[in-house]
């Protein structure tokens, strides 16, 4: 019958221009009425003697329990079901008519007003799974039975013989009746709000806890009436409730309360256990019960509605935690998906570039193509600022840490923003420094770059000095300007994503440079501090770890990538962009080396199955056809019958794309790359001839 209330009463709530039927509201009177009478008459019945008082009267648990669980559409069936109710089992006691229907009015009011409070003051569907919702349960039950309770001792009164002063009478009445709301009502309410049902782990660890606390009150009945009886009953019960509110949801508890709540009705009228002490009077001992039903369940209750909350909220926060690592996937992976495309041009330029300025002789040729180059790095620096954000957050950008001198980061970063100072009117200095570092280069590079291109933006008079110190196993790499300065307040905030300074707003930038430079910072174990005055400038530092000289090192570097015929072998290149391909081949081919050019893989395999036999393999990782870049290098290494050196070109910089490359050992090129990083790599696995002297590019004569 309840299962069936509950459905018509949200049918009704779902649908509210459909009114019931008048068969459904005629079965809901009839079932609510069978129940409130069978708990009234079973009150009744159990009245202490010779007092006829009861511990509590769970008809008005039943009673508000549907009629809150229910809705607002059972109001006028329920209110016939338990005014008949009440008058019929009124009357087959020693009541007569006037008192009954004084008491069915009591009666069905206090459920109505309990109802009526809860509705609009917390909605449907009302459940006690949250503090305040609990809190305004136990808030309503006390105001209503208290108001019922003055109706019911006006009937005692005028139409019922009592020998009770009225006070006491209502005592009883708001008593019994609080406790049975508070007893029955929860039960009845969270079956009616249950959207799902517990899990079977849930309803495992729920059972054998009701289990147990049905077993310590079964127990009770059997305790002495004395002190100590009484501290093991809380202390036996406390663990149980505590278990069952944290571990369950708040209908568990519920019934657990109704448990103790019918043990100790039982101990008190029959006068057993320990509320069966016959020293003290009838009203004294359930006082005690009443007291005793009311601060347990009081308190289980509050302490199952904070649980149910705080899973609430955990099951929230967990959700807004996946749905924001989802969010933040998918834009990880769209800008790595998309960085291939957007990183696809610039080698094609760099690469032309490289090539047309092994071609050129002029003084003033060589000026253009310095130009050129130095606007292929702007573009690259730009893209790269773009892209440096999301390859971090997605772990990506991980680094290669290596000793390396500090005037070599020096030079390119003189070569590239000389001019732009110069163009500006200001004064540059740049203090060469014989000390090396140990940390990531191109990282390092990168953090350099977006100090100096801010020093160079916020700087319209003065000058721009870059240098290093050193402070004990570190070296400190600092850049000075004397620009429009950092407020105080703002210097907290200037490494945050896209904040800028706002005296400085209207110069431009994207707010990434500083941004990348913290986190580029942290991913090294690099230290980060800035000093500024307002309108005197700003000075930026990076505490970068003491590296050890390595001469060799550096001579075979500058050999395999500024000798212009310093390299030989054939390369197999596999590249479907068809002016990727052309750029790469003519700086593969500036550089001495033989270039067997394909557009797919099964290109490369006929060349292999024809007879050519490559040096070195350089593949695009995003191919058409059926293989990528790392399965068409698979394939031509078993054609082949060795494992040829080869090389992957890719601009997707997922994690499990890069990561997936590394497993298959061979050398990977991220675009955009330099072509002196794509040189470095190459001369590692073909021959390197030595020649009498090197050619140095514009690049470092810069």
């Amino acid at each position: 019958m309840l299962v069936r209330s509950n459905s018509a009463g949200h049918r009704a709530h779902l649908f509210p221009d459909l009114p019931m039927s008048l068969l459904a509201s005629l079965s809901l009177a009839v079932g609510v009425g069978i129940i409130y009478f069978t708990a009234a008459r079973l009150s009744l019945t159990l009245l202490t003697k010779p007092d006829g008082v009861a511990v509590f009267w769970p008809a008005a648990g039943v009673a508000a329990g549907i009629l809150v669980g229910v809705g607002p559409f059972a109001r006028l069936p329920v209110i016939v079901g338990v005014a008949t109710a009440t008058v019929v089992a009124n009357l087959l006691g020693d009541r007569n008519i006037w008192s009954a229907l004084v008491f069915a009015a009591c009666n069905a009011a206090e459920a109505l007003l309990i109802a009526a409070l809860i509705h609009r003051l917390f909605g449907l569907p009302f459940s006690l799974n949250r503090l305040h919702r609990a809190l305004g349960f136990i808030a309503v039950t006390i105001f209503s039975t208290a108001i019922s309770g003055i109706g019911g001792t006006l009937g005692y009164v005028f139409f019922h013989t009592s020998s009770a002063p009225p006070l006491m009478i209502w005592q009883h009445w708001f008593s019994s009746d609080a406790v049975g709301v508070i007893a029955i009502a929860p039960v009845l309410l969270e079956l009616t709000s249950a959207r799902e049902l517990p899990s079977r782990g849930e309803t495992i660890e729920g059972s054998l806890a009701l289990g147990l606390v049905a077993a310590v009150s079964a127990a009770l009945v059997h305790f002495p009436s004395e002190a100590w009886a009484v501290e093991v009953t809380i202390g036996s019960l406390f663990p149980l409730f505590l278990w069952i509110a944290a571990r369950c949801r708040p209908a568990f508890t519920a019934v657990a309360i109704l448990i103790f709540a019918l043990t100790i009705v039982w101990a008190t009228t029959f006068e057993i256990g320990i509320f069966g002490n016959l020293e003290i009077s009838a009203w004294e001992r359930i006082l005690a019960a009443q007291f005793s039903i009311l601060a347990l369940a009081l308190g289980a209750l509050v302490l199952a509605a904070i649980f149910a909350e705080r899973r609430h909220l955990v099951a929230e926060l967990r959700h807004a935690l996946q749905v924001a690592s989802d969010a933040d996937r998918a834009k990880t992976s769209f800008l790595a998906a998309a960085s291939h495309d957007l990183r696809q041009p610039l080698p094609t330029l760099n690469f032309s570039q490289a090539s047309l300025r092994k071609q050129v002789h002029g003084n003033e040729s060589r000026t253009l193509i310095a130009q050129i180059d130095h606007t292929v790095n702007v573009m690259n620096g730009m893209l790269l600022s773009l892209l440096d954000i999301n390859r971090l957050e997605a772990g990506i950008l991980r680094p290669s840490i290596s000793d390396f001198p500090v005037n070599a980061l020096f030079a390119p970063l003189a070569a590239d923003f000389l001019k732009p100072a110069m163009d500006k009117g200001l004064k540059w200095r740049m203090v060469k420094c014989r000390l090396w570092v140990r940390s990531d280069r191109r990282m390092l590079d990168e953090m350099m770059r977006n100090l100096l291109s801010n020093a160079v933006r916020y700087t319209d008079e003065g000058r721009i000095l870059i240098g290093c110190r050193r402070v004990d196993n570190k070296v400190r790499i600092e850049v000075w300007d004397s620009g429009v300065g950092i407020m105080g307040e703002d210097i907290p905030r200037i490494f945050e994503e896209h904040y800028q300074v706002p005296r400085a707003a209207h110069l431009g930038g994207f707010g990434l440079g500083l941004a990348i430079v913290q986190r580029m910072a942290k991913t090294l174990g690099h230290r980060v501090d800035v000093k500024s005055t307002p309108g005197r400038g700003s000075g930026f530092s990076i505490e970068v770890e003491l590296g050890q000289p390595d001469r060799m090192a550096g001579q075979a570097n500058a050999i395999g990538i500024t000798d212009s015929r310093a390299l030989a072998g054939t390369v197999l290149l596999i590249e479907d962009e068809g002016g990727v391909r052309l750029a790469f081949t003519s700086l593969l081919e500036s550089y001495g080396l033989d270039v067997i050019a394909v557009a797919t893989a099964d290109q490369a395999l006929r060349c292999v199955a024809e007879g050519k036999v490559p040096d070195l393999v350089i593949s695009d990782y995003n191919l058409p056809g059926k293989m990528n870049g790392i399965e068409s290098i698979k394939a031509l290494r078993k054609v082949l019958g060795r494992e040829v050196p080869a090389i992957v070109v890719t601009g997707d910089t997922r994690t499990e794309v890069i990561d997936m490359i590394k497993t298959h050992g061979v050398g990977m090129i991220v675009k955009p790359a330099h072509a002196e990083d794509v040189l470095k790599l190459v001369s590692s696995s073909v021959t390197i001839r030595e020649l009498p002297a090197p050619l140095h590019t514009p690049f470092h004569a810069a």
